[in-house]
């Protein structure tokens, strides 16, 4: 007899018991002793639990008896774990619990990018930086990118003002994986060096960022040789007291025309299902930098977003999610290329992302699949560019089309009290539609010409992996596999057919000791990889110093990193220190080449790509919160990173200088909030060939800058007030490698109420 697979999944949670047994209590906030609506509360190791009710209870349903380790958090709060123990049928109830606010998290939040399910920050071998929608709303980003300024380990390199692309330990563009919902952003057309892919994201729908710095490629695949940036976008909560809705709305405002945003979202809830949908407005105005610099335009681009994302319980032991996110831009200019490349006319229009996914959670009761997890999704990046030289009647137009289908199936399986595990399988697949031509503007004569890509070349990857957690006392080890194939093809009239199927095997060990509670000590080693992407084999067309040819005969690229790191968390004090060195290996670069026999075409060098660079990078992150009293907090981070070319006895390009940030912060619970902050960077004049030929980077180095912020707020039962004097000292500052400069002095005002 024949078994659909639809049968098969809902067959696989095993064990089901006769008589149910669940855990009890109610949360109240720490400071106010108020009920506390919509706290997640999960089993270490699992998918999905409950959520507590407007007088701040909950009952969380579990398959099986035993002792569970649970997990409560909420957003702008510090994780709390409790053991509690539950007999066959028997309901344990835990009373009271009481969350305390933080004003920002170190080493107590909740975080999955590392485990791909939920897991302590302080228990976690990776260096993780944790962003928190709070943290967010009262910084006054205007984007993603200006949401992670300050972060430890992520250095924001800005080529224009509508992108914004990270750094993390010295490597951007597709050596970095962005992650969204845990989705991979990065498709096969993701640029070498910075790009603007990060500044697709809505920021005003973000619940949580998560920056693992080094060590992805197992668990997440190719291009994670820097680390994994994952955002997690906001989840509507369960209502068991009953039907409800949620209105919210926000407002922004920044000095100068710089910023007019509007946002409007609807959660609705019930006891089994939840939902919640919303759209945003912004219109972003001219930039104006600081000191003498004035306006940098054009600049200015509009923006509209809206996601919807619905929950729904099937039975006792399934949740069901549909979600959706779309981000539409136009006219995102480039200043640079305007103010420096002799541009009358360069622009993105459109620049969009859509993703949409459905992902399927069941609780089982075999220790071989205690959870499984399926994630069907389908995403759109579609990039238009419009460029015209000063001077010429010729207006060049291209768009760039990509539709990438992808499936995931997961496994979490617990063999026994100290080895759980994760495996899946994975599978991307994307088409690359690509177009351009040429229009004079005087007559409107059009003339099609070859897109940046071959028109209708494919890329597909599938991998199987496999991580394992083996805990003893106070040590716990981790050890993980993964296998990853692709397959491109690319039909190209111009310069020839390619078809290759590059593959990776890598893998990660890394140990944990806890000296105690508050100390924690890591070493580890990973093995990661970057497949070459349509983007490194088919690009014809122009970047920043050149023009580039298609180069056919690439393979991946490889990384081997040793970490050691030490963690700490306490009443007062919590910190980190990561230590690491990252050797790198047949890494793509781009070197002279010639097009129809010459070395130059319409003025510029010609260049391909070639596996041709060994290098390192070594550095450490540190970071410290110090609660100097209750309500009043000082944090400081530091970065340090060094990178070198050993092929060619040279600087690495475009390597961060040493940064970091000074925060006090002043929070009263459920009332007035403050902030001084100080971001400063060190000069970078260690520059690298490549460097010396960016037009966005002084030939003497980019100098040395501190920048001071203030911010303040109130919230008051529904409404919220934030509002900022960002740049104080009106300083003329550039992130190194940037192609637009900091804003200068400037008021900006955000306004919400939540019913």
């Amino acid at each position: 007899m024949k078994i659909s697979i639809l049968t098969l999944i809902f067959l696989l949670p095993l064990g089901i018991h006769a008589r149910a047994q669940s855990i009890t209590g109610r949360v109240v906030d720490g400071g106010s002793l108020e009920p506390m609506p919509g706290v997640n509360i999960v089993p270490e190791g699992a998918l999905a639990g409950a959520a507590s009710d407007v007088e701040g209870r909950f009952s969380l349903l579990l398959s099986a008896p035993g002792r569970y380790r649970l997990i409560f958090s909420h957003i702008g709060y510090e994780a709390l774990w409790r053991e509690v123990e539950v007999k066959e049928g028997a309901v344990a109830d835990i009373g009271v619990l009481e969350l305390r606010p933080a004003a920002q998290l170190l080493n107590a939040a909740v975080v999955v990018t590392a485990r791909r399910s939920p897991e302590h920050q302080f228990l976690a071998p990776e260096a993780i930086s944790v962003l928190t929608a709070s943290e967010i709303a009262r910084s006054g980003a205007r984007a993603m990118p200006e949401a992670l300024m300050g972060t430890a380990g992520v250095w924001m390199q800005k080529t224009n003002h509508g992108g914004g692309s990270p750094f993390v330990r010295g490597l951007t563009g597709n050596q970095v994986l962005l992650l969204l919902d845990g989705i991979r952003l990065n498709n096969s057309t993701y640029r070498y060096g910075p790009n603007q892919y990060f500044n697709t994201i809505d920021v005003l729908n973000v619940e949580q960022v998560e920056v693992q710095r080094g060590g992805g490629s197992v668990l997440h695949g190719s291009d994670a040789l820097g680390g994994a940036i994952q955002v997690l976008t906001k989840n509507p909560a369960f209502s068991p007291g009953g039907w409800r809705w949620r209105p919210e709305a926000l407002a922004r405002w920044v000095s100068r025309d710089m910023e007019q945003s509007g946002r409007a979202a609807l959660e609705l809830s019930g006891e089994k299902q939840a939902m919640r949908a919303g759209f945003s407005y912004r219109n972003f105005g001219d930039m104006y930098a600081g000191g003498s610099l004035g306006l940098q335009a054009p600049s200015a681009y509009r923006e509209m977003a809206a996601g919807f994302k619905a929950l729904a319980k099937v039975g006792r032991r399934a949740l069901l999610t549909l979600a959706y996110n779309g981000l539409f831009q136009a006219g995102v200019g480039r200043y640079d290329q305007v103010a420096q490349r002799g541009f009358q006319l360069s622009q993105f229009s459109p620049q969009n992302l859509q993703l949409g996914y459905a992902r399927l959670q069941l609780q089982g009761g075999s220790p071989w699949m205690q959870q499984f997890q399926i994630t069907a999704s389908a995403q759109q990046s579609l990039e238009g560019r419009q460029s015209q030289k000063t001077g010429s009647k010729l207006k060049r137009e291209e768009e760039d089309d990509v539709r990438v289908l992808g499936l995931s199936v997961e496994v979490h399986s617990r063999f026994g009290a100290r080895w759980s595990a994760i495996s899946g399988l994975e599978f991307y697949a994307d088409k690359v539609g690509s177009q351009a031509r040429d229009v004079d503007q005087e007559s409107g004569a059009a003339s099609m010409l070859r897109g940046l890509y071959p028109d209708g070349a494919r890329q597909a990857s599938a991998a199987a992996f496999t991580a394992h957690t083996i805990a003893w006392e106070q040590l716990s080890l981790r050890l993980g596999l993964r296998y990853n194939a692709f397959r491109i093809a690319i039909e190209d009239p111009t310069f020839g057919d390619t078809r290759i199927s590059p593959s990776a095997l890598v893998g990660n060990a890394a140990a944990t000791y806890r000296l105690n509670d508050r100390h924690a000590i890591s070493a580890s080693l990973n093995t990661g990889f970057r497949s070459p992407n349509i983007n490194d084999l088919s690009s014809f067309g122009s970047f920043d110093f050149g023009i580039e040819v298609p180069s056919q005969g690439l393979s991946p690229e490889r990384s081997l990193t040793a970490e050691a790191g030490y963690k700490l968390t306490s009443g007062r004090l919590a910190g980190g220190l990561a230590l690491y060195r990252a050797w790198l290996s047949n890494l793509i670069a781009r070197v002279p080449a010639s097009y129809q026999g010459q070395p130059t075409y319409n003025g510029e060098d010609v260049y391909k790509k070639e596996n041709i660079e060994e290098s390192f990078i070594e550095g450490y992150e540190l970071e410290l919160i110090y609660r100097l009293s209750e309500g009043l907090s000082a944090a400081v981070n530091f970065t340090s990173t060094f990178g070198h070319n050993t092929s060619a006895d040279t600087p690495m390009r475009r390597i961060p200088p040493k940064f970091g940030r000074l925060a006090l912060t002043y929070e009263q619970n459920r009332g007035w909030f403050g902030q001084a902050e100080l971001l400063f960077a060190g000069r970078q004049g260690r520059l690298a060939p490549g460097d010396l030929s960016d037009h966005r980077i002084n030939p003497g180095g980019t100098p040395a800058w501190e920048v001071v912020n203030l911010r303040g707020g109130y919230r008051f039962r529904r409404f919220h007030l934030h509002a900022g004097l960002q740049n104080l000292l009106d300083e003329a500052y550039r992130f190194h490698g940037s192609g637009i400069d900091g804003p200068g002095r400037s008021v900006w005002v955000g306004v919400g109420a939540r019913f």
